[in-house]
């Protein structure tokens, strides 16, 4: 899987996982880094983000704050990999 259907991939699980089966955006994290495929704890987070930014566009209050809910797992999940030892490196020239 190229990494650009990786990203499509990443973002139809969260939104499957906010939207259909109400999961808390943490909780859909731990989701998505239990799948066997996802390497990149970081790839889930940039995904959820990037859903998060979508989600912000729309005008409902209910999907605003699911937004603004998102933003902040994604940004405790960072600093709990931090915290756990993950490091962001840069990529091998």
């Amino acid at each position: 899987m190229d990494e650009s259907t990786r990203q499509d991939w990443l973002e139809e699980q969260i939104i499957a996982c906010l939207l259909i089966e109400r999961q808390s955006p943490y909780d859909t994290l731990k989701t998505l880094l239990a799948h066997p495929d996802l390497a990149d704890p970081m790839a889930a987070v940039f995904a959820l983000t990037t859903v998060a930014a979508d989600l912000s566009g729309w005008h409902e209050p209910v999907l605003h704050d699911l937004s603004n809910r998102c933003f902040e797992a994604a940004t405790l999940f960072i600093c709990e990999l931090w915290a756990d030892g993950y490091r962001l490196e840069p990529p091998a020239d």
